[in-house]
């Protein structure tokens, strides 16, 4: 289970996973730290074994579609990640962030590290309100930019009312510059695959990892792991935010190569919203 932090100001982490279901156990987070499971975010019942799958080998992305019956949207015609070139140019509607600061919760699936957010943060765009539900990282970058791909990707998601998904991709790169919010979190990510980390005394804002200028790309695409559902509009911000390159580093230690492959885009259209 998540737990609190002992009083002497350190934290406990989780017993690390025996079997997919105490691994699920590990990855229940309370409804006051995040508005939604993360299994019913991806369409998964947490009754019922999460199927394995991975980044390299007989579970990986070439396979996931013949993993299981719910997988199959990832051979569909909308995936994502994309490469994102000869977009059309719309003026400029800007991507609102109204973010709260939020408890820090942390959990490490076995493939992505997790910031589980609660409720009452918001992206706003042409008229709709998204509520954030989490962020995650990729290392390196799912996508690509005329053909350029990121060191890092910081991944929002959001949900509005009537279940519509919006994932804002933020593209990170190596430097020397230090972020407070990644170093906080950094200095909190469990080591160790079904593992988690909760802080009520400690408090982020993913504000703190958007670059100055927030023009960017929109298509319609899907989640870019399993089980990859479609219907789901992607937000990838133009300009990169410099990030030390010792997160990067920790990262590949703790979680590896987790980058979906580039997925064709099917005659889908790109949209630029530049400022």
């Amino acid at each position: 289970m998540v737990r609190s932090p002992q009083r002497s100001g350190g934290a406990e982490r989780a017993a690390p996973s025996r079997g997919a279901a105490l691994a699920l156990a590990l990855l229940v987070t309370p409804a006051s730290v995040v508005g939604q499971p993360w299994w019913e975010m991806l369409g998964i019942s947490r009754t019922v074994p999460v199927p394995a799958w991975s980044y390299a080998g007989e579970t990986g992305p070439e396979r996931w579609a013949e993993l299981a019956p719910e997988f199959a949207p990832c051979r569909g015609e909308r995936q994502s990640p994309v490469d994102l070139r000869d977009a059309r140019l719309l003026t400029y509607s800007p991507l609102q962030f109204r973010y709260r600061s939020s408890t820090l919760s942390l959990v490490n699936d076995g493939r992505s590290l997790r910031a589980l957010y609660r409720s009452g943060s918001y992206l706003s765009v042409g008229g709709r309100d998204y509520q954030l539900e989490e962020f995650h990282f990729h290392i390196p970058g799912e996508h690509r930019i005329n053909g350029a791909g990121a060191d890092m990707e910081l991944q929002l998601v959001h949900r509005d009312p009537q279940g519509q998904v919006a994932i804002v991709a933020v593209p990170m790169k190596a430097g020397r510059r230090m972020n407070t919010t990644l170093s906080r979190i950094w200095d909190h990510m469990p080591a160790a695959g079904g593992t988690s980390y909760y802080d009520r005394q400690s408090g982020i804002n993913p504000l703190f990892l958007l670059p100055t200028n927030r023009s960017y790309f929109s298509y319609p695409g899907s989640l870019t792991e399993p089980p990859c559902t479609e219907g789901v509009e992607w937000f990838v911000l133009t300009e990169p935010v410099e990030v030390d390159e010792s997160y990067l580093h920790r990262l590949r230690q703790v979680i590896g190569h987790n980058a979906r492959p580039i997925q064709p885009l099917k005659g889908r259209p790109i949209i630029a919203v530049m400022r």
